[in-house]
């Protein structure tokens, strides 16, 4: 029951958050397409209500110098939900689920293949939880260190885990997995490891979750599942889940952000354009790097789309943003970038071109040997959508173009960050490139599959029923393979 009381209070908040704001009517979607957008709306609903227990958490610290209870955060989030519902607010989807041609067939194959792997991941995963119950390095160094500095210290005393003396630990990095890790253990009466590992279960199997549904309802099931198979077929967000790393959480709100704004674009939905700006200011809650992700996203956005969705982009974005500016302002230490030693021989750094050279070389390395194919996963990826071809909907136009851009722009702030740190450049890009390329991951997986056809493989579904056709399903599941 541990678990279960670990989630059902963000769980709930989420879910009837996501009903409130980005509903689905299901007299125009039918029974079996409400119920997939429903598992949809618990799996984002529940990583936003993790941000934001953990903001409303870290919120009663700054002003009371104590977390607000879980009974209070659950009467405001109840209050602002029956606000949005009785003042209509949110945005019903009106229009039907995508339907792709199907191959029953292929279908199950994609779905028993997809749960497999599933149960394969979650048995590496506990594996590797029972082995280091703490996490990897980052996370008792750094996020469930913070974390007892919030439950443990009374008065003003947290403030201390966030003085230049731990600048080993990073006390500028915002506190969304602290402050819930926190906040968890309050609910619990005691510290304990089953709230971080539980925190870390369901961001690594939510970012899987979170695909296959997503592109389930704007691509079809087939889309949906190759989509997913995708994640669970990388073994390095299953071990980095298990090290309890902020990379995974951060990684699931950037694909949260881009499948909330494909449906806000799709369906013309303001509702989901909020939900965007909620998911992408958590991720700037989740870690420095959500920052940049925040600020890229927001430029490809104003540079794409213009008017009501990017309004209602911000209008979920600022009130969520603002706990983020408040810890940067007053409570975290300077980064090691910004701070006397970062600015110290900035210049040097910046005028050697040698630092351009390895940056270029590391990361065409680590592109290339991303994944647990020898092929590469960057290169599958690519090789599938030379094969497919491109989608020619000018709904997903827009998301598609922002997307892309949004990620480029990420992608050359991760090499800017490696350009200016003060710290040794080629230890800095091996242990760390891997981990940035997870970041943005899920985001590129979820753009392929929007972009790509839906269609590769429908004309052999279509005549499924002989053994000539059944045939030719398994020779195509073995050319997926």
């Amino acid at each position: 029951m541990t678990p279960l009381a670990i989630a059902l209070l963000p769980a709930a908040i989420g879910f009837l958050l996501m009903r409130a704001v980005g509903g689905l009517d299901p007299a125009a979607a039918g029974a079996r397409g409400f119920c997939r957008h429903d598992l949809f709306r618990l799996i984002i609903g529940t990583g936003i209500g993790i941000g934001l227990c953990s903001e409303f958490y870290f919120a009663g610290f700054v002003f009371a110098n104590s977390g607000l209870p879980a009974e209070l955060l659950l009467s405001i989030a109840g209050g602002i939900i029956v606000f949005l519902y009785r003042n209509k607010t949110g945005c019903r989807l009106c229009g039907t689920l995508y339907r792709a041609p199907e191959a029953r067939i292929l279908t199950r194959y994609l779905a028993c293949a997809f749960a497999f792997l599933l149960v394969i991941d979650l048995a590496m995963f506990f594996q590797v939880s029972a082995r280091t119950p703490r996490g990897g390095w980052d996370a008792w160094a750094i996020w469930n260190l913070r974390a007892r500095f919030l439950y443990r210290a009374g008065g003003s005393a947290w403030r201390d885990g966030f003085t230049e003396l731990l600048a080993w630990s990073h006390p500028d990095y915002p506190l969304l997995l602290p402050a819930f890790v926190a906040q968890s253990w309050r609910t619990l009466g005691r510290e304990s490891s089953v709230a971080p590992v539980t925190l870390a279960c369901f961001f690594t199997f939510g970012c899987a979750g979170l695909m296959a549904s997503g592109v389930t309802i704007l691509r079809g099931a087939r889309q949906g599942l190759l989509a997913g198979l995708v994640l669970a077929a990388t073994p390095f967000l299953y071990v980095q889940g298990a090290m309890q790393c902020a990379d995974v959480p951060l990684a699931f709100f950037i694909l949260a952000t881009l499948v909330s704004l494909a449906l806000a674009d799709r369906f013309n939905s303001p509702g989901f354009a909020s939900i965007a700006g909620v998911a992408a200011a958590l991720a700037g809650w989740t870690k420095n790097e959500g920052l940049l992700w925040f600020s890229a996203l927001l430029l490809a956005r104003v540079v794409m789309v213009r008017g009501r969705s990017l309004q209602a982009f911000l209008a979920g974005a600022l009130p969520v943003l603002a706990p983020v500016i408040l810890f940067k302002a007053c409570v975290a230490a300077s980064s090691d970038i910004f701070g006397s030693a970062g600015r110290t021989g900035m210049m040097a750094r910046v005028q050697d071109p040698s630092r351009y050279i390895l940056i270029a070389k590391e990361a065409f390395r680590h592109i290339r040997e991303f994944g647990p194919l020898p092929a590469g996963a960057f290169a599958i990826l690519a090789v599938y959508l030379a094969v497919s071809g491109f989608q020619r909907d000018i709904r997903d136009r827009a998301i598609l173009r922002t997307g892309t851009l949004a990620l480029l722009f990420t992608a050359f702030g991760y090499c800017l960050i490696y350009l200016l740190r003060p710290l040794d450049l080629a230890w800095l890009l091996d242990t760390s490139a891997d981990r940035l390329l997870l970041q943005i991951w899920p985001g590129i997986v979820f753009g392929v599959f929007l972009a790509a056809r839906a269609q590769l493989g429908a004309d052999v579904g279509n005549v499924v029923g002989s053994e000539a056709q059944f045939s030719g399903t398994e020779s195509l599941i073995r050319r997926c393979r």
